[in-house]
């Protein structure tokens, strides 16, 4: 015989539905398994079984753990009411008491997949043995299921972390991308650097160096200053810009290109609004814009093609506007000869747009004094 203590191991907290229409069997039977089981709810035939079965389920959010039921009772037989039960619970354990041998009770009984069989009267070895392994197995599938949700919980947590990676790694890129930007520029401005440096030793021999500024004329007591704000902002175009160039040689992205455009836009706005004597070289300015944006095809593929020689020529012309804005910050544009002074910026700008569009320069597109 079974020993009791091991029922209780696999039954003491399970939840319960007894279903039997004999009044006197059914309290009798409750008795012995509120002995077993955590709780028990007693049914007096099949429909009202199915009730208590569905209420069960609303209060708890969850199934009883075992369903012991007559088979033979008025109103729904327990036949019918598993069929119902296992309509709303596929899972539902059920064990079938019946005084009945008859082969179609069975087979029907088998059909629902039903987990045990009690005969009446019902003996007590035969109720510990159906019910030990009935409860054990109940057991053994919380356990199951209670892995599988588990690895569910760990498999949602695992895509979470790999959702949370992927995105940093999309960061990590970009921080890359804009640090390769970066190394890059800064690579090219120390070649620029050096160049700078050997083209200004050979120039300082030449005595049109100390003279270069000798034949300036003022146009009288007008001063014409560059204003703080108009300086900063085109200092930031003129910053930019190499960091703009770099940056579509990494992304291929285009929109870095019309940056540039509607920057050099704006610095030909800017200079329009000072002394007629700089309309050229913001005409210049807006020249190059426009020739960018009806070559832009060809203008990617020189800078894909040369990308340091590019972005040299971007860079001189930002050098020269530097020192351009640097000195007249202080001093006045009012003078006739100045375009002695943005000369060399224009030819800069001139040499970019004879490599997009040389009819441009052939047919006099920029004119300098």
């Amino acid at each position: 015989m079974i020993d009791n203590k091991l029922i209780l191991e696999h039954s003491k907290n399970l939840n319960i539905l007894y279903v039997e229409d004999d009044e006197v069997l059914r309290n009798a039977t409750k008795k012995i398994f509120i002995n077993y089981f955590k709780h028990v709810d007693v049914a007096i035939d099949g429909k009202d079984g199915l009730e208590k079965f569905l209420v069960f389920k609303k209060e708890n959010n969850d199934y009883y753990d075992l369903v012991i039921s007559d088979i033979n009772m008025p109103r729904m037989n327990g036949i019918e009411m598993g069929k119902a039960i296992m309509h709303e619970n596929q899972g539902q354990s059920i064990i079938f008491i019946t005084a009945h041998n008859e082969a179609s009770f069975l087979h029907n009984a088998i059909e629902i997949g039903v987990n045990g069989f009690l005969t009446k009267p019902i003996e007590q070895n035969q109720l510990k043995i159906i019910l030990y392994k009935t409860t054990q197995a109940i057991n053994d599938r919380k356990l199951i299921d209670a892995f599988y949700r588990q690895v569910e919980e760990l498999n949602m947590q695992l895509q979470e972390k790999n959702a949370q990676i992927s995105e940093d790694n999309v960061k990590l890129e970009e921080q890359i991308k804009l640090l390769k930007t970066q190394v890059n520029a800064t690579n090219v401005k120390h070649h620029q650097v050096e160049q700078l440096l050997q083209h200004s030793t050979t120039k300082t021999s030449e005595p049109l160096l100390t003279e270069y500024f000798t034949g300036d004329e003022d146009e009288g007591s007008e001063n014409v200053l560059f204003i703080s704000d108009d300086r900063d902002e085109m200092s930031e175009i003129f910053d930019e810009i190499p960091e703009l160039l770099m940056q579509y040689t990494v992304d291929k992205n285009v929109d870095n290109i019309y940056k540039i455009t509607t920057g050099l836009t704006k610095v030909s706005s800017i200079l329009l609004r000072y002394t007629p004597f700089l309309d050229p070289l913001a005409e210049s300015f807006e020249k190059l814009s426009s020739t960018i944006n009806n070559n832009i095809e060809l203008f990617v593929k020189i800078l894909e093609e040369d990308s340091d020689t590019t972005m040299m020529l971007y860079d001189a012309v930002g050098i020269d506007m530097e020192h351009y804005m640097e000195r007249f910050s202080i001093e006045s544009m009012a003078m006739k000869n100045i375009h002695h002074i943005h000369r060399p910026t224009t030819l800069s700008i001139q040499q970019i747009i004879g490599m997009l569009s040389p009819k441009d320069i052939d047919e006099g597109g920029i004119e300098f004094f």
